[in-house]
């Protein structure tokens, strides 16, 4: 039965994180084994839509995740000077009273994802890695770099983009590749009227976005097309990105360039994708997230997919008695969305990278994924 499965999750991160709470909640015997600890953290904020919200309510998650974020439920697309050009309202998939999606700080997301995941059950021990795995038809033998050795039923990938699960038991020709754009994101404090996605279009093409992540925080993002594939030096950051940012007039704009000063935290990424083929297991050990399936940001789903991911391997592994059938409902069940999902995001992201576009197909596209993201799971 499903309450007899002993169950290793690699990676503490989103996946990880609401598998191991879902898996105890369940009944399981749920282990996470994270390389970092929670306090680490950095980023700035993640935007969870209605479908990710959907999806953890059906993990009880949905509620505790709402209260620590921000919800909001307009995309404004504005000029350079803030003048709004054109504005939608993605539909509120979730709840009618819930808003349509939210933004949250990412520490903040995942405290309350280790408390639920402890609170029901589950293990977590940090700074700890796997080191060592060898499987059969029954299970999993690992061991860990602790020196402890031990024993699973399944071994679940939670690793991220560039996984060494994944690498150690498919093989080392599944890599990431470069999308041909990077995000600069910036934390700073929220304007009074800032309620939803914001989208500025400087008449030369550049863009810049923002998205409400509390009462009193913000972030803005600036997307960038380069043809390399770069990592930019920390301590010119705060000053590249004012650069970037020239010439846009805003006024809630000037005011976050203004305080774009060093002393509030700013990233550049760039964007490296992955999908896998199915299916998605190799004997017992399995993907999920980004370890599966590693989207651009402009459907702000990356995190969205990997809750749907952990969901539905909870759904199937307490549903059948059979682990490896469970695999392969899993398999079933997200491969043709989540490849759907990817395809847009990417689709929205070369059309940003077309110096002669003016966005409307970019929008077009971002309600086209939201319709996908609407549908059922």
């Amino acid at each position: 039965m499903a309450s007899q499965h002993k169950v290793l999750v690699v990676g503490g991160g989103i996946s990880g994180m609401t598998l191991a709470h879902g898996l105890a909640r369940a009944g399981m015997d749920a282990r996470v084994v994270e390389s970092g600890h929670r306090m680490d953290q950095q980023g700035t904020g993640i935007s969870l839509l209605g479908n990710a919200l959907r999806a953890l309510d059906r993990v009880g998650l949905a509620d505790s995740c709402m209260a620590a974020g921000s919800g909001w439920d307009t995309v404004s697309v504005r000029n350079d000077a803030g003048e709004i050009v054109n504005e939608r309202r993605p539909p509120r998939i979730f709840r009618p009273d819930a808003p349509g999606a939210i933004g949250i700080m990412r520490p903040k997301l995942a405290e309350v994802l280790e408390g639920q995941a402890l609170a029901s059950g589950a293990r977590i021990d940090y700074r700890t890695t796997v080191e060592d795995i060898e499987q059969d038809g029954n299970g999993v033998s690992y061991r860990l770099s602790t020196g402890e050795t031990g024993r699973c039923d399944l071994l679940v990938a939670a690793d991220g983009t560039y996984s060494k699960t994944r690498c150690k038991v498919f093989g080392g020709e599944y890599q990431p590749t470069y999308a041909g754009q990077g995000a600069w994101r910036f934390t700073v404090e929220r304007p009074a009227e800032f309620d939803g996605l914001v989208l500025y279009k400087h008449r030369d093409g550049r863009a810049v976005g923002g998205l409400p992540l509390s009462d009193k925080l913000c972030y803005y993002f600036f997307l960038e097309n380069a043809k390399v594939h770069a990592h930019m030096p920390q301590d010119r950051l705060s000053e590249m990105f004012r650069e970037r940012l020239e010439g846009f007039s805003a006024p809630d704009l000037l005011a976050a360039i203004g305080r774009c000063d060093g002393t509030r935290y700013i990233s550049y990424r760039p964007f490296d994708i992955l999908f896998m083929p199915q299916p998605w297991h190799r004997g017992r050990v399995v993907l999920v997230g980004d370890a599966a399936h590693s989207v651009t940001p402009q459907l702000t789903s990356g995190g969205g997919m990997a809750i749907e991911d952990a969901v539905v391997l909870i759904e199937e592994l307490s549903q059948r008695t059979s682990i490896d059938d469970a695999l392969v409902a899993y398999g079933q069940r997200r491969g043709e969305r989540v490849k759907r999902v990817f395809d847009i995001s990417l689709a929205i992201c070369q059309a940003e990278q077309d110096p002669h576009a003016d966005g409307r197909r970019a929008v077009e596209l971002l309600f086209e994924g939201y319709g996908v993201l609407a549908q059922p799971f």
